[in-house]
């Protein structure tokens, strides 16, 4: 989950307008076939934005143009209005920290369904730390259920990379509070250095895509 405040432009969707926080953007897009929306760092960008319509590169298509036409912004096969170049069949993870270290929580949403796969927290520990988590819970679990196909979506570089090199470069000290969240960051590693990826990990494109759909909406 990134920083900072932002503010939502609803072209297409159940009421259009400028929104001031994820959550009340995302009821006026959920479930709404073609909307259109984008994030801004600003209210007056947004309400710019909002006068002058949707912008050319909104369908963030990298193709040659053809003939035929555009195909629709986002993909009617699911509840949430997923991008054209979003896999469906996939599980976003995210996490949410007020503080640095502070109240920690993860979770994962089925991009097919909207529904929360899993949810963690709150304990004491960083957003990096949760956003590791987050994504190795996600892989447990389709390990587990034997599913090795579906795509697993995650905003942080850092978690990513984590992952990848099977570890987790955390600076969070060890206390009290701590302990229970670097209990956890070592059984992952664990985890990690004795089963075999199976699932695809994607970074997910916040710039092109907005936020993530298992974002908890506190910027």
């Amino acid at each position: 989950m990134s920083g900072g405040k932002k503010y939502y432009t609803v072209w297409t969707g159940k009421e259009p307008g400028v929104y001031d926080n994820w959550e009340e953007c995302r009821k006026h897009i959920q479930g709404f076939a073609g909307a259109k929306y984008k994030s801004y760092p600003t209210h007056d960008d947004a309400q710019q934005a909002f006068e002058a319509g949707p912008p050319q590169d909104y369908y963030h298509s990298r193709r040659p143009k053809k003939e035929t036409a555009m195909p629709p912004a986002y993909r009617n096969d699911t509840v949430l209005p997923l991008p054209p170049d979003v896999t469906a069949q996939a599980i976003a993870v995210d996490a949410a920290c007020s503080k640095n270290p502070g109240p920690m929580e993860y979770r994962g949403i089925d991009l097919r369904t909207g529904a929360e796969v899993f949810h963690y927290g709150p304990i004491t520990g960083t957003n990096n730390i949760g956003e590791f988590l987050a994504i190795v819970h996600c892989l447990a679990l389709l390990d587990k259920q034997g599913d090795s196909d579906t795509v697993v979506y995650s905003d942080s570089r850092n978690a990513l990379l984590w992952v990848k090199k099977r570890q987790c470069a955390t600076k969070l000290q060890a206390t009290e509070q701590t302990r229970q969240a670097l209990l956890l960051v070592e059984r992952a590693v664990n985890w990690l250095h004795t089963h075999t990826i199976k699932n695809r990990l994607i970074k997910w494109e916040t710039d092109k895509w907005g936020e993530i759909p298992a974002d908890f909406g506190r910027k």
